[in-house]
């Protein structure tokens, strides 16, 4: 009896080594396939199943059956929950730093595809904004001023923009970054101090103007995007007389006429056409010594020629003058003041429309004539009539107005 407790004990130490390594091994490898072994199997007691015999003694080959509290099988259960396991690392990303890797993917891929695109050097460009700075700003009046803005990075192609001087009469755009509206401008000629990179508006400010409001705004330094150049009016080569109808603003345009044709195009200013331009203003602020002070004169409403430059001139005004004194007698400019009584009218229309060289060129072809209109809304209405659009497209429309009415034989009319 003795030598069989001795076999029982034996059998039940090696029971208890195999049982808590299995154990153990299934607490390691939780959750894992393991071929050959199951994380259940280490719960099962093993042994030889009992015989007959066995069970009539009461003889259990796995030892007594202890309280649940001192089974071998808990004493397991124990040391392999203290026993030590590897940690498990695992890389997980979580949603903010997504977020944050994917809107640095993009901006990656838009600096790259920039610095990349051709667009990117040259001064301006008709199908993207560009950057420029805002260099100064000249009071002109109380409620206009001229614009200098510079191109950035510095350096950079101006091959468009020499194209555009060449070709006549054009535009930029100029884009207002709170709203992302853009309103069309006229750049101003470049004067000696000008660089090539630089762009000068006219701007006056609007009541309900969303764009002139930021441009008269913002500060030195200040980023503004502008996009172009875009050609409003080709200037033909064969034009002899050009009669322009200027309206505040308007007059960028027609010094744009007289650069394109006197800076660009005529070798000799004797060669050149003959250039008069009308220029009307609201005040008196806008053109300052542009205009002598003669009651009669004003009275029978006539264009009184600019006095010599004085320093108390606006800038806009000294430019004006410096054009005319240039190009001598090719180039005429007259000025007109709401507030003093002095308009454009019908019967000074007819006048000069009538009084221009009649005569035909030297081979006998007629000499090509051509009106321009440029100012707010409501002054080329007043003149030519309202442009109108088609197809998302404003075109010119049918002629209107006080030109309408004089209907000068011979001339071409064309609103900017």
């Amino acid at each position: 009896m003795q030598e069989f407790c001795c076999i029982r004990r034996c059998i039940q130490r090696s029971h208890d080594q195999i049982a808590f390594r299995q154990a153990l091994q299934a607490r390691r490898f939780a959750g894992r396939p393991s071929p050959g072994f199951s994380g259940f199997d280490a719960g099962k007691a093993s042994g030889p199943p009992r015989s007959s015999k066995d069970k009539a003694t009461g003889f259990n080959p796995t030892g007594p059956s202890p309280r649940p509290h001192k089974t071998s099988q808990g004493k397991f259960a124990e040391e392999v929950n203290n026993a030590e396991t590897p940690p498990r690392t695992r890389f997980r990303i979580g949603p903010g730093k997504l977020i944050l890797f994917s809107i640095a993917a993009f901006l990656s891929y838009k600096i790259y595809t920039w610095q990349k695109n051709p667009a990117r050097s040259v001064i301006l460009n008709p199908k993207f904004f560009t950057p420029f700075i805002l260099e100064s700003r000249e009071k002109v009046s109380s409620t206009s001023a001229i614009l200098n803005l510079l191109s950035l990075p510095r350096g950079q192609n101006t091959v468009s923009v020499s194209e555009a001087w060449r070709s006549g009469v054009w535009s930029v755009q100029v884009m207002q970054p709170e709203l992302q509206i853009a309103r069309s401008y006229t750049p101003l000629p470049p004067i000696e101090e000008t660089e090539p990179e630089q762009v000068r508006l006219f701007v006056r400010q609007e009541p309900q103007g969303e764009v002139s409001t930021f441009l008269h705004k913002i500060n030195r330094g200040t980023i503004v995007h502008l996009r172009g150049p875009k050609v409003e009016y080709k200037i033909p080569d064969d034009v002899d007389e050009i009669l322009f109808l200027a309206g505040g603003t308007g007059i960028a345009p027609a010094l744009q006429v007289a650069h394109t044709l006197y800076n660009h195009r005529i070798k000799s200013t004797e060669q050149g056409p003959e250039l008069r331009i009308l220029w009307a203003n609201r005040r008196r602020e806008d053109s300052i010594h542009g205009l002598e002070s003669s009651s009669s004169q004003l009275a029978q409403a006539k264009s009184i020629s600019a006095a010599l430059s004085q320093p108390s001139q606006t800038r806009l005004v000294e430019e004006v003058e410096s054009l005319k004194a240039r190009h001598g007698g090719k180039v005429i400019v007259d000025y007109f003041v709401d507030e003093e009584g002095s308009y454009i009218s019908e019967s000074l229309l007819r006048t000069y429309l009538s009084g221009m060289d009649q005569t035909a060129n030297q081979d006998g072809t007629p000499r090509k004539k051509v009106v321009l209109v440029s100012g707010p809304e409501g002054f080329v209405d007043a003149f030519a009539g309202p442009k109108t659009w088609q197809g998302g497209m404003e075109i010119q429309g049918p002629l209107g107005g006080l030109l309408k009415k004089i209907n000068p034989p011979g001339w071409e009319i064309w609103k900017l």
